[in-house]
């Protein structure tokens, strides 16, 4: 291990060094916040005329004063190479009209000492993100078509800088550079991934806090360190880095956090719901049998890279109950079933849609009711339970939630009857009921009407016509009687799905104007079958009490109970 005190230019000043950014190290993560502390610093150094420290960069030599892999600094250096090339873009454009700028930099010799010196080029990010890097950076040219949120982050760091930096004058952007080179570091030079493991706790304090998922492989890197027979050390700590480098291959494909997959692994297989940080990990860890423990690293690495890659194929997949999951919006809950699912299931899709279709039964049931009573603690004793049978997981749903009240059947009938304006899952409900009455052979599928809306059929504030006129429940005052208003005005007999421009040109008007509009729609049946509902032997045409609880009793009783009851779920 060599400690090597340098500056910013001694750490690049050489035409054969570069630093390579391994994969099992995570892409780029810094964003705005980071990039303002990086270029605050810098500008008040310069005001102050103080030396600036840019802290330690821990790196393991891979050929001595040529090749180096980045162990910790990976952000700030792949920020300070971006921030150069809007540095060095920024002054060589005002060098065309400024002699001060021509005088001063070469500009051919900074890119080759910072960017790229022949063939060899300075800094190569993770594999993923190097075309990416090299176009923009490397290159300096203006556009690349990103795919990955790291490369986002690059063009977007470049960006930012380029418009910061438009501010500054020349006589600034150059004492800026001179600074920047100035910057004092220090270089931990480390012989392999042994010692790379014994300097693990280190950390950059300026930038972006280290995720859990890079606390915890550094944590099990150490450990082999100490557990291994000595022999072994080398190779069991390279393992770790191996099955990290294919996790973080994955990560930067997926939509779901990094941190918030590792905690939906450890809910299922550590601790359920009660697993808060990886000091849990560590607990399970230090409590299994000394002759066990590298095993026991190996066996939760692998699992936990199974768990990722198990991600990755739920947010690619396209089974029907996970599409409706989708729609109610997936709470965290839901993922430790899944990935438990995935593991005993592996690509059986008939299985898997299955546990959807429980998921989805139950998601429908939180997110209906919304009670403030504590649902987690309820599934845990399911969480922990399940190990594969559907027909099992299916049943203690049903037993727990009906124990529970909350969200049992007889709770979940009263929401569906009571007030549901408003509901969070109004939408999707009347979006699954139009599915359920469109004709054999036709579906509206993932339709969408502009400027969605709910229609209440009895308008809110009946018409200033004549009451007589209006073809709705009012008294001689033009009113809803009170009990009219509290039930069956807010209730789905009453409510409808409509597009905002349709919902806008009936508004309140008498019903039978608005039954011939219904009628007119040519997307959704829900608005046609109103005419099934009402009363058309009354001039005029009546929306009344016996109308709403006739279409009430239909939505309800025939579809939305059936539909989201644990008995109709069809086990495979």
């Amino acid at each position: 291990m060599q400690f090597r005190p340098t500056t910013v230019l001694g750490l690049f000043d050489s035409s054969q060094k570069h630093f390579i950014i391994p994969v099992y190290q995570r892409a780029y993560s810094w964003d705005k916040d980071q990039w303002n502390i990086f270029l605050n610093d810098l500008r008040e150094q310069v005001v102050g005329d103080n030396n600036y420290f840019y802290g330690n960069l821990l790196l393991e030599t891979i050929k001595k004063d040529i090749q180096y892999e980045i162990i910790d600094g990976q952000q700030r250096l792949t920020t300070l190479i971006i921030f150069i090339r809007a540095l060095l873009d920024i002054l060589k454009k005002r060098s065309a009209t400024e002699t001060e700028v021509e005088t001063k930099i070469d500009f051919d010799s900074k890119e080759k000492i910072y960017l790229k010196n022949g063939g060899n080029i300075k800094l190569r990010p993770v594999e993923y993100d190097r075309a990416c890097f090299d176009t923009l950076i490397i290159e300096g040219k203006s556009k690349f078509e990103t795919a990955t949120p790291s490369q986002k982050r690059i063009e977007s760091s470049k960006k930012h800088f380029a418009t910061e930096l438009e501010k500054l004058s020349t006589g600034d952007l150059l004492k800026i550079l001179d600074k920047l080179e100035s910057t004092e570091l220090t270089c931990i030079e480390l012989s392999g991934k042994k010692d790379s493991a014994l300097m693990f706790e280190l950390q950059n304090n300026r930038g972006k806090d280290l995720t859990n998922m890079e606390k915890i492989k550094s944590y099990f890197m150490y450990q082999m360190y100490v557990y291994s027979p000595e022999e072994e050390t080398e190779t069991n700590i390279e393992f770790i880095a191996s099955v990290f480098k294919l996790i973080y291959l994955i990560i930067n494909d997926l939509k779901i956090n990094e941190d918030s997959v590792l905690i939906y692994h450890c809910n299922a297989f550590i601790k359920g719901y009660p697993y808060r940080t990886i000091e849990d990990i560590k607990e399970v860890f230090k409590n299994s049998p000394d002759k066990d423990k590298v095993k026991w690293i190996k066996d939760f690495v692998n699992e936990l890279h199974t768990s990722f890659s198990n991600i990755k194929k739920m947010e690619n997949s396209k089974l029907p109950y996970l599409q409706d999951l989708r729609e109610l919006s997936i709470p965290a809950f839901v993922y430790p079933f899944v990935i438990k699912g995935y593991k005993y299931y592996n690509d059986k899709e008939d299985y898997l849609n299955t546990l959807y279709n429980i998921l989805e039964v139950v998601v429908f049931r939180y997110t209906l009711i919304s009670s403030r009573a504590d649902f987690i603690s309820r599934l845990n004793e399911i969480l922990l339970a399940y190990s594969g049978d559907l027909d099992k997981l299916r049943t203690h749903f049903k037993t727990k939630l009906n124990d529970a009240y909350y969200w049992g059947d007889n709770r979940t009938k009263e929401f569906l009857n009571g007030y549901m304006y408003e509901n969070p899952v109004l939408h999707y409900l009347l979006w699954k009921y139009e599915e359920s009455i469109q004709n054999r052979g036709y579906s509206i599928g993932n339709g969408a009407i502009e400027n969605e809306q709910i229609e209440h059929i009895s308008p809110q504030n009946p018409t200033n016509g004549e009451p007589i006129a209006t073809g709705y429940d009012v008294d001689e005052n033009n009113k809803y009687t009170e009990g009219f208003a509290e039930k069956e005005l807010n209730c789905l007999g009453n409510l409808m799905l409509i597009s905002g421009s349709h919902n806008a040109s009936i508004g309140n008007k008498p019903f039978s104007e608005k039954l011939v509009s219904y009628q007119s729609n040519p997307l959704l049946k829900q608005q046609a079958e109103i005419v099934d509902f009402a009363d058309k032997d009354k001039k005029p045409d009546k929306w009344g009490k016996i109308e709403i609880d006739k279409r009430h009793e239909k939505i309800v009783s025939n579809f939305a109970i059936p539909k989201w009851s644990f008995d109709n779920i069809k086990i495979i």
